[in-house]
């Protein structure tokens, strides 16, 4: 399971690499906003739907909403201080909020606590059950035809990102200050280049020597992806916490070329 977070890592690494080269910043941040707005919306229309919200107090979470959207922004690289004014804005919706609507809202909150954790669970037991088999099997088949050399290199690599993750994982347990944070943002982004550069090195060599055989795996695993990821918006769909879950922010797009590519490499850097 650690080697599927490592290629969900390096995929949202990629991702947001790929984001950065396509967008201008100006539209990136109009982005931004139009999600911050949408999950202030989100959060109001569910509130209201749990709590039965009056006129008056809509108004009034209005007015905090806007407070909070100003003290995010001028808190912005400040962790502790956003997560500061992101408690302060809780406890004042609370004071709003009657006895009755709070005891709705604290049952509310457990039943979607309890309903969370059972959809993680039962889409965790089917990755298990059906996801990772299937990919492993077919990781076996291209196994048969590497040769030692390239065994080596892909063991070589996958120990790499092993420790990588390890890293990254003891670095998000820390406490750092906003100073220490970007520094190792900028350092995280030096070493996926790095990384990435390892990747193109090694891999594309293989790939290209493997070519028909990748091919014909990824089009055996076609209809099974699909089957895959209508199965998991079922699961998603009967809870409550996936069907309530809030509009997500993307970080954009890769092209269809680097995306095939990442995919080439994260398959080849599972442990069949």
């Amino acid at each position: 399971m650690k080697k599927l977070l490592i290629i969900g890592l390096m995929a949202a690494l990629g991702a947001a690499q790929a984001s950065a080269q396509r967008g201008t910043h100006g539209g990136k941040q109009l982005e931004r906003r139009i999600h911050r707005q949408e999950m202030m919306q989100h959060k109001m229309a569910e509130l209201d739907s749990v709590v039965s919200l009056t006129d008056v107090q809509k108004s009034q979470i209005e007015v905090l909403n806007a407070d909070f959207k100003t003290k995010m922004k001028e808190n912005k690289g400040d962790r502790e201080a956003m997560k500061t004014a992101a408690k302060e804005h809780r406890q004042a919706i609370k004071a709003i909020l009657t006895p009755e609507q709070i005891e709705k809202l604290e049952a509310y909150k457990a039943a979607k606590k309890e309903d969370m954790k059972a959809m993680h669970q039962e889409m965790k037991t089917y990755r298990k059950t059906n996801i990772e088999p299937a990919l492993k099997s077919k990781r076996a088949e291209l196994d048969e035809v590497l040769t030692d050399a390239e065994k080596a290199k892909i063991d070589s690599l996958r120990s790499i990102y092993k420790s990588d993750f390890k890293e990254f994982g003891e670095h998000k347990r820390d406490s750092f200050s906003p100073e220490k944070r970007k520094e190792q943002m900028a350092e995280g982004k030096a070493l996926h280049e790095q990384r990435k550069a390892d990747l193109d090195k090694e891999l594309k060599p293989i790939i290209a020597a493997h070519k028909l055989e990748i091919e014909k795996i990824e089009s055996d695993l076609k209809p099974l992806q699909d089957t895959w990821k209508a199965d998991m918006q079922a699961i998603r769909a009967k809870h409550s916490a996936g069907k309530d879950a809030h509009p997500k922010y993307g970080h954009g797009k890769m092209e269809k070329d680097s995306k095939v590519e990442m995919k080439r490499y994260h398959f080849l850097l599972m442990k069949a």
